[in-house]
């Protein structure tokens, strides 16, 4: 199932997340980060989340993900809190969730971003990587890929850039057509109005960190996400991923005055925890 035009017409309860992982790994974006995320990678950070609102009597009702990339882990965070006993509607966002399928000559297709960037080729029912691995020249492969650009690339960023084909959303089949999910395309470090003040619960995990972005940049993105909470009584956890079993994170409460209170801490706590207070200060 590694091909995009098996992957999306195939029904979602048919896929699994060893299915899911393996088709978004292959999937390099126009931004060089992959689309992939592996399945239970926060499943202790989502278990000491639902600990945490439960000693606290937290009811959530909406749920904001930034960032989702593939959405495995948001799916996860939405089962866990639904079956926990909260009422959840989650929205998750990410900078690139669309795609086109499109059909070229010779019997091939090609998924292509809307800005034309190739993510994968299907020559012969088989899926080529428009990105090289050091490995490549070992097996032949660059001369595959080589060949496969020369006649394919042109008429897929075409096709795609004119709207035709199929569009499909680049994330977990199983989360896409869970009713208590919504998808938005949205970047963080550009505030949206129609998401300032909705949410009980606004989670950012391997998005906000220092490697991602430059400092002023980094800055407008933590403001954004801090807008996004509902109010006092909401929740901000900010965490990154070091390791399998290495989480650093930090959970946020927003106070009767407005301001923000570190409420737990996960390893070393966010790299972003002092932005985050700074700015929930005025």
């Amino acid at each position: 199932m590694h091909c995009a035009s098996s992957f999306f017409s195939v029904a979602p309860d048919r896929i699994s997340a060893r299915d899911e992982a393996r088709f978004f790994g292959l999937l390099k974006t126009a931004n060089n980060t992959f689309k992939r995320t592996e399945p239970s990678r926060l499943t202790a950070i989502d278990a000491a989340l639902i600990e945490t609102l439960a000693r606290y009597d937290s009811p959530i009702h909406a749920v904001l993900d930034l960032g989702i990339s593939s959405g495995v882990t948001t799916l996860e965070l939405l089962e866990r809190l639904r079956a926990t006993g909260h009422e959840v509607q989650m929205t998750g966002t990410d900078r690139s969730v669309r795609a086109r399928l499109v059909p070229l000559p010779f019997g091939c297709q090609a998924l292509v971003e809307p800005n034309g960037h190739v993510l994968q080729y299907e020559v012969m029912g088989r899926a080529v990587r428009p990105w090289a691995r050091r490995l490549d020249r070992w097996t032949g492969m660059h001369l595959v890929r080589k060949l496969v650009e020369g006649q394919l690339r042109k008429p897929a960023i075409a096709q795609a850039v004119a709207g035709q084909g199929t569009e499909v959303a680049l994330i977990s089949p199983r989360l896409r057509e869970n009713h208590a999910f919504q998808w938005l395309e949205d970047d963080i470090t550009r505030r949206s109005a129609a998401l300032i003040g909705r949410f009980d619960l606004v989670r950012a995990a391997n998005l906000l960190n220092r490697h991602y972005f430059e400092p002023e940049v980094l800055r407008r993105a933590v403001g954004n996400a801090i807008a996004y909470m509902s109010g006092p009584g909401a929740w901000l956890l900010v965490v990154r991923t070091h390791g399998a079993a290495d989480h650093r994170g930090t959970l946020f409460q927003m106070q009767e005055n407005g301001m923000l209170a570190i409420m737990d801490r996960y390893g070393s706590g966010s790299e972003v925890e002092d932005l985050v207070m700074e700015l929930s200060s005025g």
